[in-house]
């Protein structure tokens, strides 16, 4: 019986123990991977105060705002036509928060400005938990004489409040700006048009509008994730790997690996693996990884004429392009421009256009590019400046074509080295003078690093 009893304890205390111990690594094991559902948010209209705006230009950006919110595809949006003068927003979100936390009910009527803030308009404001309101803070436009150009500023903030309890959690501040020699109409056109892009970019930053995922299937350098269409994920968008402990209660959450994504269906996609650790494999957690949505890529370029031009036989270029990203996974357009130090030609500058195919191999990508473009040279830019002229088409007195093969290697999630060589022709179609407007050209050599926006 005695033997009995001393086993009985002992499993016991064996058990305890092992419990304990349990309880000790039990916040080392990771969490069940979590999977963005779509939101419902209301997005008011473009609001003002004190600017003489046109009716057609707060009519683009309404559209253009809604449109940003629809197309991200998170969302279920609800519209709602009432404009907050910039001056009343912060007025409203007070309000609010003081209503959530005295528990005070609205009154029937509640005006913020132009703004009638009724008991059916705040039951579906309510129902759509989440409220956008985009205002005005500043607008300017105007003819500078000293340019011979118009000008026009747009600085936009939209607010995100969170009505279950009257709390802003994000702000988003957007300064886009147009110039144009053509007419004024031209310049607010180009002021607006900056203003989805930023958006779209400040909106996927917002913590509790980022997208989450998780593995469904690894497959080689190939992984299948949860969400497609059905949620907005485009080709080219990158998910990091998220490895999720838990230590003493709290998250500890750290980047793992890097996914490109190559194809989207309408609830699945796939992407491609750039790099990873051990975390990968299903079920694990991706996040998405908000970008503007191109590659920046500044290079040093020395090119060995074809024959001396002027007596001089190469010339060493700096320049920079710009490459798509996001909606575009192997087959990217990029635009660029590079100016030469070659002071016998009177230093050509060079603007192009062009596509590259990318070869992607993990961290390394082999890619072949080709462009064509215009050119001219510090002195016809000059001239061309004197001249006084009303458009904005840029002259060129040089037109040609590069073509290059390379390769990059992704050092960090956000920056890439590479090389490229290749060759370039411009050709001068006043190349009898001579001069600043000779035909030039050869064989190059490029590096350079990729930082990704």
């Amino acid at each position: 019986m005695m033997y009995r009893r001393i086993a009985a304890v002992s499993a016991a205390f064996l058990f305890f123990v092992s419990l304990a111990f349990a309880q000790q690594i039990a916040p080392q094991t990771t969490p069940a991977a979590t999977v963005s559902e779509k939101q419902d948010i209301a997005v008011f209209a473009l609001g003002y105060y004190g600017y003489n705006i046109p009716l057609e230009t707060l009519a683009t950006v309404d559209a253009q705002i809604q449109g940003v919110f629809v197309n991200l595809g998170r969302f279920n949006v609800f519209g709602a036509t009432e404009r907050f003068a910039a001056k009343d927003v912060q007025t409203f979100i007070d309000t609010l928060k003081k209503m959530k936390e005295t528990n005070t009910p609205l009154p029937e009527e509640l005006k913020f400005g132009d703004v009638q803030m009724t008991s059916e308009l705040y039951n579906k404001l309510f129902g759509a938990f989440v409220v956008v309101i985009p205002t005005v803070t500043d607008f300017n436009s105007q003819y500078n004489k000293a340019k011979n150009q118009f000008e026009t500023t747009l600085k936009t903030s939209v607010a995100f409040i969170n009505v279950a309890n009257g709390s802003t959690f994000g702000f988003a501040n957007i300064n886009t700006s147009g110039t144009s020699k053509e007419t004024q109409y031209k310049s607010i056109k180009l002021a607006m048009d900056g203003l989805a892009p930023q958006l779209t970019f400040e909106i996927r930053k917002i913590s509790a509008f980022t997208l989450n995922t998780k593995v469904l299937q690894v497959k080689g350098g190939e992984v299948k994730m949860q969400l497609g269409r059905d949620m907005g994920v485009q080709v080219g968008d990158e998910y990091a790997v998220i490895e999720k402990t838990q230590i003493a209660g709290l998250s500890d959450d750290r980047e793992d690996g890097l996914i490109l994504i190559k194809n989207v269906g309408a609830q699945i996609s796939t992407g491609t693996v750039l790099y990873s650790g051990s975390t990968l494999g299903e079920g694990a957690q991706l996040r998405e990884i908000p970008r503007l949505g191109f590659d920046l890529m500044p290079y040093l370029r020395y090119m060995s004429y074809f024959q001396p031009v002027n007596g001089s036989n190469g010339a060493l270029l700096i320049g920079a392009k710009a490459v798509a990203s996001r909606f575009f996974y192997n087959i990217r357009p990029f635009a660029g421009i590079q100016a030469s130090f070659d002071s016998k030609l009177f230093f050509p500058i060079a603007a192009y256009a062009g596509v590259e195919y990318d070869i992607i191999l993990g961290r390394l990508t082999l890619n072949a590019s080709g462009a064509i473009g215009g050119a001219s040279n510090v002195l016809i830019k000059v001239l061309e400046s004197n001249l006084d002229t009303q458009t904005d088409d840029a002259f060129f007195s040089h037109y040609g074509a590069i073509v290059n093969v390379g390769a990059s290697f992704l050092i960090t999630r956000d920056l890439k080295l590479f090389a490229e060589v290749g060759a370039e022709y411009w050709i001068g179609i006043l190349n009898s003078l001579g001069g600043p407007w000779s035909s030039y050209g050869g064989p190059g050599v490029s590096v350079g690093a990729a930082i990704k926006f």
